[in-house]
């Protein structure tokens, strides 16, 4: 009797889990441009997006230049059919902020090229909750992964600690050029463990560890006698 009674007072634990998510800007847009504030994707997705360019939700292929006449990437449907992306400057910089710290994040970047002056150099920073730098990539228009209209993958996992931001800055090495940035196919994973919860003891368990008790009690006393 007494093992079932120690293995009712016992916690139990769910085990760790995660949730993915993908934000891909496919619905609810129509047009060649369409302006955003950021805020849209928070209820849905949890992150808002935020760019001193503006924002905006541009058509693969239309009339509107995201990043190039026509803004087809390579391979031609990495994008579907929208993207998002800001207006044309020196530094073209997004920001992202997560409503609740996540484990890792991923995302499509296209068209880092240019050489010489008007090479391309874009940063990206994952940050915690307190804005320290978790870790940093860089990736320029003479790297392997990168280049004309080409579809470069960025990604962050297995931090030690989780990510509340991800800041994105594009610039060339002249500074002179205009440049923009395309984003798509943004990739999250949230963390759903829970606390773990003890275990409701049966009816009359109580009882039976108050036996038990007195039990012992009574054996204590017929040794010292």
């Amino acid at each position: 009797m007494l093992r079932p009674v120690l293995s009712a007072c016992a916690l139990t634990f769910l085990a760790s889990a995660a949730s993915a998510a993908v934000l891909d800007f496919e619905t609810g847009f129509s047009g060649n441009k369409t302006a955003i504030t950021g805020t849209e994707f928070q209820a849905s997705s949890g992150v808002s997006f935020s760019s001193p360019n503006g924002l905006y939700i541009v058509k693969v292929g239309g009339k509107t230049d995201g990043f190039v006449p026509f803004d087809r990437p390579n391979p031609a449907d990495a994008f579907g059919d929208y993207f998002l992306t800001s207006d044309f400057g020196t530094v073209t910089a997004l920001t992202i902020d997560f409503a609740e710290a996540v484990l890792a994040t991923s995302f499509d970047v296209a068209d880092i090229d240019g050489r010489g002056n008007n090479l391309e150099v874009f940063t990206f920073i994952a940050r915690d909750a307190t804005g320290n730098a978790l870790a940093t990539q860089t990736v320029t228009g003479q790297d392997a992964n990168a280049g004309n209209r080409a579809v470069t993958r960025i990604g962050f996992s297995g931090l030690g600690s989780l990510i509340s931001q991800i800041e994105i800055t594009g610039t060339t090495f002249g500074g002179t050029r205009k440049i923009g940035i395309a984003f798509d196919n943004f990739n999250t994973t949230v963390n759903t463990l829970q606390e773990p919860s003890p275990v409701p003891l049966p009816a009359g368990a109580p009882l039976a560890l108050l036996g038990l008790g007195a039990l012992g009690l009574l054996r204590a006393r017929r040794k010292a006698a």
